[in-house]
């Protein structure tokens, strides 16, 4: 049975430091512990996930640390942008770090423990927290209901630039590495395969470097050596399907090695019907029927028309703030939608958080719908500064050249330096955790820190 807090408190044994810089590191973290402690409800709703989903066994790691343990730990991995690894390390050899963590005499944690505690955080849960947070800063008139601004960046998922014959070499090494670790039960089954994966990677490197030749016979050449790597491809998940009929279905030690073949078996039939049709057959494949990663398959391919990276690969998410840069809403799209059709949701986000409308909304042009979209917002919002896309009649041009436009937009341009933030401080740039829960759960974390941040400097 996992607790939640230690009931007994321990004194800070670290020593006092003259140094400014020392201070203020030392006083934002004191800060933040006391908005915490002033906050039992995120404590009580990340403790529902650590008890329910962490919870093993009455004795060893995971029955030691208390929720409230693993939490700070993990808001000191996101303030000190560091790994698993290297956030224990400085946990572990910082007795103040040691105190805010509220340790007491027992030892640091192993980060692998601090990696799964991390999993068991629902993004649903980070959104509970995000919101009672938002209603301790309204509470303490730390946050004003005047203005908002929002903005949409691309978090990147973490996966090499997607071409067919890479996607191809993808799904024929994994399932050639899954089956080469189960040789044993193969050579039993009578399924005793060579795969000859140093072929298969010429074959990829071949295509990789000559892809783009504009001669004739390099392109006959090129098309030849596609169509044969997609038949090994298609004869290596032939195989792994064979293979997992095979499998015995009473030996425990085999069902992750089946569960996996049957992924990677089903990714590769989707990556083979794509490459077949967009090489072989000359067809042009929708962006939403592609895979773009086997690893990370809900990855999507988002077109903003940016000049140094034109094509990103991830998932849009909006964020919306206050004019003390405290984000009040935040929105992880599985699949993208038009900037245009979020600021409903954000409107309704600060209004349930206010009761009330803002004085002043700021966005970009990407959020331009129509004029008569405009005009319903200016019922509720005295000053909407999103500017229109295209001719502006003289009556649209006077009005973006009125004062209250421009300094909307003014405010609107510190939307940039919060994602900016975001990417650079609190690890956003790239996301290093698998599959779309925990990708969406470490946006709705590193938006938990930031406010978290800001509200100690309020």
């Amino acid at each position: 049975m996992r607790n939640k807090s230690a009931k007994q408190q321990y004194l800070d044994f670290s020593r006092e430091s003259s140094l400014k810089v020392v201070k203020n590191y030392r006083d934002k973290y004191n800060l933040i512990s006391s908005i915490l402690d002033a906050n039992p409800k995120i404590l009580n709703l990340a403790h529902k996930d650590f008890k329910k989903l962490l919870s093993k066994s009455k004795s060893g790691r995971e029955g030691r640390y208390t929720s409230e343990q693993l939490l700070r730990a993990i808001i000191v991995m996101f303030v000190e942008r560091d790994d698993y690894r290297n956030a224990v390390i400085k946990i572990e050899n910082s007795e103040f770090l040691q105190h805010f963590v509220k340790l007491g005499p027992q030892p640091m944690m192993d980060y692998t423990f601090l990696c799964k505690a991390f999993g068991r955080l629902k993004p649903k849960t980070w959104k509970a927290i995000n919101c009672s947070l938002s209603h301790y800063a309204k509470e303490e008139n730390k946050i004003s209901s005047k203005k908002i601004r929002m903005d949409t960046t691309v978090y990147e998922t973490n996966i090499h630039y997607p071409t067919d014959s890479s996607l191809l070499w993808d799904v024929y090494r994994v399932l050639a590495r899954i089956m080469k670790s189960i040789r044993t039960e193969m050579v039993a089954a009578g399924l005793n395969h060579r795969f000859h994966v140093k072929k298969i990677k010429k074959m990829m490197f071949y295509i990789a470097r000559n892809a783009g030749h504009k001669g004739k016979g390099k392109k006959r050449k090129v098309k030849s050596e596609y169509r044969k790597l997609i038949e090994r491809v298609n004869w290596i998940t032939a195989v792994a399907e064979a293979v997992c009929q095979h499998l015995p279905m009473t030996d425990i030690s085999l069902m992750g090695t089946k569960v996996s073949l049957e992924r990677y078996s089903a990714i590769g039939g989707k990556v083979v019907n794509q490459a077949r049709r967009r090489v072989l057959n000359g067809e042009k494949v929708p962006a939403a029927e592609k895979v773009y990663s086997i690893f990370e398959e809900h990855t999507e391919m988002i077109q903003r028309g940016k000049a140094a990276k034109p094509v990103e690969f991830g998932h849009k998410t909006l964020f919306a703030e206050s004019q003390e840069k405290f984000i009040i809403h935040y929105d992880v799209q599985k699949k993208q939608q038009a900037d245009k059709d979020l600021i409903d949701d954000a409107l309704k986000e600060h209004n349930k958080l206010f009761n009330c409308d803002p004085e002043t909304l700021a966005a970009d042009k990407g959020f331009y719908e129509s004029q008569k979209q405009l005009k319903e917002l200016r019922q509720k919002i005295p000053v909407v500064s999103i500017a229109k896309k295209g001719r502006r009649t003289e009556e649209e041009e006077a009005h973006e050249k009125s004062r209250p436009f421009k300094l909307g937009q003014q405010f609107r341009a510190g939307c940039e330096g919060t994602i900016s933030v975001l990417k650079r401080a609190f690890r956003l740039g790239r996301c290093l955790f698998k599959g779309f829960k925990n990708y969406a759960a470490s946006v709705g974390c590193a938006v938990f820190v930031h406010n978290l941040v800001v509200l100690s400097r309020l």
